[in-house]
Protein backbone atom coordinates (compact mmCIF):
# COMPACT_ATOMS: atom_id res chain seq x y z
CA UNK A 1 0.00 0.00 0.00
CA UNK A 2 2.65 2.43 0.79
CA UNK A 3 4.26 1.65 -2.61
CA UNK A 4 1.15 2.94 -4.83
CA UNK A 5 1.03 5.91 -2.48
CA UNK A 6 4.50 7.14 -3.36
CA UNK A 7 3.87 5.90 -7.08
CA UNK A 8 0.54 8.66 -6.84
CA UNK A 9 2.33 11.09 -5.65
CA UNK A 10 5.41 11.19 -7.29
CA UNK A 11 4.04 12.47 -10.80
CA UNK A 12 2.19 15.00 -9.01
CA UNK A 13 5.33 16.39 -7.63
CA UNK A 14 7.46 16.37 -10.40
CA UNK A 15 4.57 17.84 -12.40
CA UNK A 16 4.35 21.16 -10.24
CA UNK A 17 7.91 21.52 -9.88
CA UNK A 18 8.33 21.87 -13.61
CA UNK A 19 5.65 24.69 -13.99
CA UNK A 20 7.94 27.07 -11.05
CA UNK A 21 9.61 30.11 -12.68
CA UNK A 22 12.75 29.76 -14.28
CA UNK A 23 12.37 26.74 -16.01
CA UNK A 24 12.22 27.83 -19.52
CA UNK A 25 15.88 27.81 -21.36
CA UNK A 26 18.34 30.83 -21.33
CA UNK A 27 21.25 31.25 -23.38
CA UNK A 28 24.13 30.12 -21.15
CA UNK A 29 28.08 29.40 -20.72
CA UNK A 30 29.98 26.50 -18.70
CA UNK A 31 31.36 28.05 -15.32
CA UNK A 32 32.96 26.29 -12.35
CA UNK A 33 33.61 27.45 -9.32
CA UNK A 34 36.71 29.28 -9.05
CA UNK A 35 37.15 30.06 -4.77
CA UNK A 36 35.36 30.97 -2.21
CA UNK A 37 35.80 35.00 -0.29
CA UNK A 38 34.38 36.76 2.15
CA UNK A 39 33.71 40.18 0.71
CA UNK A 40 35.54 42.54 3.11
CA UNK A 41 33.42 45.26 3.38
CA UNK A 42 30.50 43.40 4.45
CA UNK A 43 32.29 40.28 5.89
CA UNK A 44 29.69 38.26 3.49
CA UNK A 45 30.81 35.05 2.10
CA UNK A 46 30.89 34.67 -1.89
CA UNK A 47 31.33 32.13 -4.39
CA UNK A 48 33.14 32.59 -7.35
CA UNK A 49 32.25 31.28 -10.84
CA UNK A 50 34.50 31.48 -13.96
CA UNK A 51 33.02 30.57 -17.04
CA UNK A 52 35.23 28.01 -18.53
CA UNK A 53 35.53 29.36 -22.31
CA UNK A 54 36.92 33.20 -21.71
CA UNK A 55 37.34 32.70 -17.65
CA UNK A 56 35.10 35.93 -17.06
CA UNK A 57 34.18 35.74 -12.98
CA UNK A 58 30.94 35.88 -11.49
CA UNK A 59 30.67 36.45 -7.89
CA UNK A 60 27.51 35.48 -6.32
CA UNK A 61 26.46 36.79 -2.39
CA UNK A 62 25.86 34.10 -0.67
CA UNK A 63 24.28 32.97 3.36
CA UNK A 64 27.11 31.43 5.47
CA UNK A 65 25.01 27.58 5.95
CA UNK A 66 25.27 27.29 1.93
CA UNK A 67 29.02 29.21 1.80
CA UNK A 68 30.30 26.31 4.46
CA UNK A 69 28.14 23.52 2.41
CA UNK A 70 30.00 24.88 -0.96
CA UNK A 71 33.48 25.30 0.96
CA UNK A 72 33.48 21.74 2.62
CA UNK A 73 32.43 20.21 -0.81
CA UNK A 74 35.65 21.72 -2.69
CA UNK A 75 37.88 20.78 0.00
CA UNK A 76 36.66 17.13 0.28
CA UNK A 77 36.20 17.08 4.04
CA UNK A 78 33.60 14.48 4.73
CA UNK A 79 31.24 14.72 7.74
CA UNK A 80 29.93 12.01 10.37
CA UNK A 81 25.86 12.87 9.37
CA UNK A 82 24.69 14.37 5.81
CA UNK A 83 23.87 17.79 5.45
CA UNK A 84 20.95 19.50 4.15
CA UNK A 85 22.89 19.07 0.93
CA UNK A 86 23.87 15.31 0.88
CA UNK A 87 20.17 14.68 1.94
CA UNK A 88 19.01 16.42 -1.14
CA UNK A 89 21.86 14.48 -3.22
CA UNK A 90 21.12 10.88 -1.36
CA UNK A 91 17.19 11.43 -2.47
CA UNK A 92 17.55 12.33 -6.25
CA UNK A 93 20.07 9.37 -6.34
CA UNK A 94 17.73 6.68 -4.54
CA UNK A 95 14.27 8.09 -6.93
CA UNK A 96 16.54 7.48 -9.47
CA UNK A 97 16.65 11.32 -10.64
CA UNK A 98 19.71 12.74 -12.64
CA UNK A 99 20.65 16.22 -12.19
CA UNK A 100 22.03 17.04 -15.93
CA UNK A 101 22.82 20.67 -14.74
CA UNK A 102 22.14 23.60 -12.75
CA UNK A 103 21.88 27.08 -14.11
CA UNK A 104 22.59 30.62 -12.93
CA UNK A 105 19.06 32.39 -14.83
CA UNK A 106 18.66 35.53 -13.68
CA UNK A 107 19.86 38.37 -11.80
CA UNK A 108 17.02 40.72 -10.41
CA UNK A 109 17.31 43.48 -7.98
CA UNK A 110 20.42 42.30 -6.50
CA UNK A 111 18.97 38.68 -6.39
CA UNK A 112 20.42 35.51 -8.18
CA UNK A 113 17.61 32.59 -9.28
CA UNK A 114 18.93 29.48 -10.62
CA UNK A 115 17.08 26.19 -11.66
CA UNK A 116 18.01 22.56 -11.63
CA UNK A 117 17.75 20.30 -14.56
CA UNK A 118 16.34 17.05 -13.14
CA UNK A 119 16.07 13.97 -15.73
CA UNK A 120 14.07 11.28 -14.61
CA UNK A 121 12.84 8.04 -16.60
CA UNK A 122 9.26 9.62 -17.52
CA UNK A 123 10.88 13.31 -18.56
CA UNK A 124 13.65 16.19 -17.80
CA UNK A 125 11.87 18.50 -14.98
CA UNK A 126 12.97 22.02 -13.78
CA UNK A 127 13.14 22.94 -10.12
CA UNK A 128 13.32 26.61 -8.97
CA UNK A 129 16.33 26.66 -6.42
CA UNK A 130 18.83 29.77 -5.03
CA UNK A 131 21.99 29.78 -6.60
CA UNK A 132 24.00 28.73 -3.58
CA UNK A 133 21.86 25.75 -2.92
CA UNK A 134 22.27 24.59 -6.59
CA UNK A 135 25.77 25.02 -7.01
CA UNK A 136 26.02 22.45 -3.28
CA UNK A 137 23.98 20.01 -4.92
CA UNK A 138 25.78 20.40 -8.42
CA UNK A 139 29.23 19.69 -6.53
CA UNK A 140 27.85 16.94 -4.83
CA UNK A 141 26.76 15.41 -7.88
CA UNK A 142 29.28 16.32 -10.52
CA UNK A 143 27.12 18.29 -13.03
CA UNK A 144 27.69 21.27 -14.76
CA UNK A 145 26.86 24.72 -13.80
CA UNK A 146 25.98 27.13 -16.68
CA UNK A 147 25.62 31.01 -15.98
CA UNK A 148 22.89 32.65 -18.68
CA UNK A 149 24.67 35.44 -20.86
CA UNK A 150 21.90 37.85 -19.13
CA UNK A 151 23.41 37.14 -15.75
CA UNK A 152 27.06 37.66 -17.16
CA UNK A 153 26.12 41.14 -18.49
CA UNK A 154 24.57 42.43 -15.34
CA UNK A 155 27.51 40.77 -13.18
CA UNK A 156 28.49 42.86 -9.91
CA UNK A 157 33.21 43.19 -9.88
CA UNK A 158 35.24 40.97 -7.84
CA UNK A 159 35.19 42.27 -4.15
CA UNK A 160 38.91 43.47 -3.20
CA UNK A 161 40.52 40.50 -1.00
CA UNK A 162 41.02 41.39 2.73
CA UNK A 163 44.83 42.70 2.66
CA UNK A 164 45.29 41.17 -0.66
CA UNK A 165 48.43 39.91 -1.60
CA UNK A 166 50.38 41.71 -4.26
CA UNK A 167 51.83 40.63 -7.62
CA UNK A 168 54.62 38.15 -6.40
CA UNK A 169 52.46 35.54 -4.56
CA UNK A 170 50.67 35.60 -8.29
CA UNK A 171 53.78 34.80 -10.00
CA UNK A 172 54.19 31.95 -7.61
CA UNK A 173 51.04 30.45 -8.75
CA UNK A 174 48.73 31.27 -6.10
CA UNK A 175 46.24 33.63 -4.58
CA UNK A 176 45.34 34.31 -0.80
CA UNK A 177 43.22 36.25 1.56
CA UNK A 178 43.52 36.69 5.57
CA UNK A 179 42.08 34.51 7.68
CA UNK A 180 39.45 36.03 9.03
CA UNK A 181 37.29 34.19 11.84
CA UNK A 182 34.36 34.32 9.11
CA UNK A 183 36.78 32.30 6.63
CA UNK A 184 37.91 29.98 9.41
CA UNK A 185 34.16 29.06 9.90
CA UNK A 186 33.75 28.58 6.47
CA UNK A 187 36.46 25.77 6.12
CA UNK A 188 36.64 24.51 9.48
CA UNK A 189 39.55 26.08 10.54
CA UNK A 190 40.95 25.89 13.95
CA UNK A 191 43.86 28.84 13.56
CA UNK A 192 42.79 32.20 13.90
CA UNK A 193 45.68 33.58 12.12
CA UNK A 194 47.31 32.66 9.00
CA UNK A 195 46.38 33.03 5.09
CA UNK A 196 44.03 31.28 3.55
CA UNK A 197 44.88 30.17 -0.36
CA UNK A 198 41.89 30.77 -2.32
CA UNK A 199 43.45 29.47 -5.33
CA UNK A 200 46.36 27.85 -7.10
CA UNK A 201 47.03 28.10 -11.19
CA UNK A 202 47.48 24.80 -12.61
CA UNK A 203 51.04 24.07 -13.65
CA UNK A 204 52.49 26.68 -11.71
CA UNK A 205 55.09 26.95 -9.00
CA UNK A 206 52.85 26.44 -6.12
CA UNK A 207 51.17 23.41 -7.49
CA UNK A 208 53.84 21.15 -8.53
CA UNK A 209 55.56 22.02 -4.40
CA UNK A 210 51.67 20.67 -3.36
CA UNK A 211 50.09 24.01 -2.19
CA UNK A 212 46.50 23.49 -2.39
CA UNK A 213 43.35 25.78 -2.15
CA UNK A 214 41.86 25.57 1.18
CA UNK A 215 45.97 25.29 2.77
CA UNK A 216 46.35 27.68 5.06
CA UNK A 217 50.10 29.31 5.75
CA UNK A 218 51.41 30.16 9.20
CA UNK A 219 54.83 30.40 8.72
CA UNK A 220 57.15 31.73 5.71
CA UNK A 221 60.82 31.32 6.28
CA UNK A 222 60.30 30.47 9.81
CA UNK A 223 58.52 34.14 10.21
CA UNK A 224 54.74 33.96 11.76
CA UNK A 225 52.53 35.18 8.97
CA UNK A 226 49.03 37.11 10.23
CA UNK A 227 48.24 38.65 6.68
CA UNK A 228 48.95 38.52 2.95
CA UNK A 229 51.05 41.71 3.17
CA UNK A 230 53.51 39.95 5.47
CA UNK A 231 53.69 36.92 3.69
CA UNK A 232 54.65 39.48 0.57
CA UNK A 233 57.06 41.06 3.04
CA UNK A 234 59.13 37.78 3.78
CA UNK A 235 58.69 36.76 0.10
CA UNK A 236 60.26 39.75 -1.46
CA UNK A 237 62.87 39.73 1.46
CA UNK A 238 64.06 35.95 0.74
CA UNK A 239 67.57 35.59 -0.15
CA UNK A 240 67.58 31.49 -0.89
CA UNK A 241 66.15 30.34 -4.12
CA UNK A 242 63.59 28.17 -2.07
CA UNK A 243 60.17 29.73 -0.25
CA UNK A 244 59.82 27.40 3.25
CA UNK A 245 56.13 27.34 3.71
CA UNK A 246 54.74 26.25 7.53
CA UNK A 247 50.99 25.19 6.24
CA UNK A 248 48.09 23.41 7.60
CA UNK A 249 46.74 21.10 5.18
CA UNK A 250 43.41 19.57 6.09
CA UNK A 251 43.95 20.43 9.64
CA UNK A 252 47.64 18.70 9.70
CA UNK A 253 50.46 20.49 9.85
CA UNK A 254 53.42 20.18 7.05
CA UNK A 255 56.02 21.99 5.14
CA UNK A 256 55.72 22.54 1.37
CA UNK A 257 59.15 24.27 -0.31
CA UNK A 258 58.45 26.38 -2.75
CA UNK A 259 61.15 27.20 -5.56
CA UNK A 260 61.46 31.08 -6.30
CA UNK A 261 62.67 32.08 -10.08
CA UNK A 262 65.47 33.25 -10.52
Amino acid sequence: MKSRHYLLFLPVLFLWVSDLPGAQEFPSLEARVKTMLIDPNSQTPVVVLETVADKKPLPIWIDAPEARAIALELEHVSLPRPLTHDLIRNILQNLGATLQRVTITELRSSTYFANLSLATKEKVVHVDSRPSDAIAVALRMKAPIFVSTQVLAKSKPLPGATGGAGQTPRKLGFQAQDLTAELAKLFDSHPQKGVLITDVAAGGLATKAGLQRGDIITKANDQAIASTLELESVIQAAKSPQLKLEVIKKGKPTTIVIDLPS
